[in-house]
């Protein structure tokens, strides 16, 4: 009983050691976001995201919604994690952050959805919600 006990807690405690270094790359890869979204590089995004996102937006469809954000909104300037969540599976882990974001004309509050493959996260889902956006 002890066996499986020690056991037990030696597997959660990898996982979390896992998860740690998961949010680490996925919040990475939101500051590569940020970077890639001021320089107009929607392109590169696209390229760069997995291919859950690729199946479920077209390149066109994904470059017209960060075209918006970044017209609209303007360049990034600052953001403050309000969560996350880390689903890990049979089919790999996925990531999710949650961000208040401050952009040079308005706020917005943004969610990033990565999948975990081998050292990389891959953007799987973005979701931007902004008053700013609407009206600007």
């Amino acid at each position: 009983m002890r066996v499986l006990l020690l056991a037990m807690a030696v597997c959660i405690g990898l996982a979390g050691c896992s998860s740690k270094e998961d949010i680490a790359k996925a919040e990475a890869a939101v500051d590569q976001f940020h970077k890639e979204l001021n320089a107009s590089e929607f392109d590169k995004i696209y390229d760069e995201s997995s291919d859950g996102m690729k199946a479920n937006a077209s390149q066109e469809k994904l470059t017209k919604l960060l075209s918006a954000v970044h017209r609209k909104l303007g360049a990034f300037q600052s953001g403050k994690s309000t969560g996350w969540k880390v689903t890990a599976g049979t089919s790999g882990t996925i990531v999710t952050l949650g961000y208040t974001t401050t952009y040079e004309r308005g706020e917005a509050n943004e969610t990033f959805i990565f999948k975990v493959v081998a050292d990389k996260a891959l953007l799987q889902g973005y979701n931007v919600n902004s008053n700013d956006l609407i009206e600007n």
